[in-house]
């Protein structure tokens, strides 16, 4: 019985819960009919979608970069607008670019040497081994 009361009321908070915090209970606009409630809605928020692109250097000055890149074996020159000086970047130079489009406009707003990640793997040699003591020291 505790348990149905219990539920009862939970059910009966959860449906009156909406009323009660949007002020539909307290508020002068639920008796009066001759005011509108205002109606304010935010603006949307623009999604600036952030694209990627790798290539060879071509030209850069302070305001623009220009890479080479290969997209299924084709050569295709893109060109970005710099919105502050790149330092460190020379013609010649493999470079990605993380860049978004404004006014048509490619605008680079992350511009990175490329360095390929080779890893390079230490082996170890068998005399190594056999002097810490490891498999095959002996036994």
């Amino acid at each position: 019985m505790r348990r149905l009361m219990i539920a009862a009321l939970g059910i009966g908070f959860f449906c009156a819960s909406p009323f009660l915090y949007s002020g539909f209970l307290y508020s002068d606009t639920a008796m009066s009919a001759d005011k509108a409630p205002a109606v304010t809605k935010a603006a949307p928020a623009v999604r600036v979608t952030r694209m990627r692109a790798a290539g060879v250097v071509t030209e850069i000055s302070d305001t623009t970069l220009k890479i080479e890149r290969k997209v299924k074996d084709k050569a295709e020159t893109m060109e970005f607008a710099l919105e502050k000086p790149v330092a460190k970047i020379k013609a010649g130079d493999k470079v990605k670019v993380s860049y978004i489009t404004k006014d048509d406009k490619n605008v680079a707003a992350r511009v990175s040497a490329d360095v390929s990640q080779k890893v390079v793997k230490k082996v170890k040699k068998p005399e190594e081994k056999a002097a810490k003591g490891g498999a095959g020291a002996g036994w």
